[in-house]
């Protein structure tokens, strides 16, 4: 099933940019704009079997506070739309009043700060030109001809990349990458 994240924002230009970044930093998951909680509670509720899996709610701040009894339940996976100094308690902020620069920066640090990855290694020289790549959106084979090295070679810095920051993700080692300053946010493929 394929993991779905949930923008519940009436202004549709607000939703269409933060839909626009969500997928650029994550592109293996399903970024879905809803009007109002109703229509994408009726989603949830679906017997079709075509009931998306949600991995992250992103809801605005008024309708999370109209809806807060429900929210409440999910605080892990939701994230309230705010707006400049608008702040909702108990729940993770994001301020989508700014540029897109500004948006994806707000999401880096919102990532840093309620994931917190730890390395049980550093990376080696080479684990971490590898990860550059990774994170600038380069395929293995794109990857071994940039770095004269085999395919193969490239998939075992993967893993090893993979096992030291406990991140699968391309979307979640891009972030691990710009976090700590690795690549620049212009060098990243969106």
């Amino acid at each position: 099933m394929r993991s779905t994240i949930a923008i519940i924002e009436p202004e549709y230009l607000v939703a269409a940019g933060l839909q626009q970044c969500l997928e650029a930093m994550l592109p293996s998951a399903e970024v879905v704009i809803y009007q109002t909680v109703e229509l994408c509670m009726a989603d949830i509720e679906r017997k079709d079997g075509k009931r998306p899996f949600f991995v992250h709610f992103f809801v605005n701040a008024v309708l999370l506070q109209q809806h807060a009894d429900y929210f409440r339940s999910l605080t892990q996976i939701t994230i309230a739309l705010v707006r400049g100094n608008l702040h909702v308690a108990g729940f993770p902020n994001l301020d989508v009043s700014g540029t897109r620069e500004q948006v994806f920066a707000s999401l880096l640090n919102l990532h840093n700060n309620t994931h917190q990855h730890k390395t049980d290694e550093t990376l080696s020289q080479r684990e971490t030109d590898v990860l550059r790549c990774v994170a600038k959106g380069m395929i293995n084979k794109e990857i071994a001809e940039a770095l004269c090295i085999s395919v193969n070679t490239v998939i075992t810095h993967r893993q090893h990349i993979t096992v030291k920051t406990h991140l699968h993700s391309v979307a979640a080692l891009t972030m691990y990458a710009l976090m700590n300053n690795l690549v620049s946010f212009e060098e990243i493929n969106l």
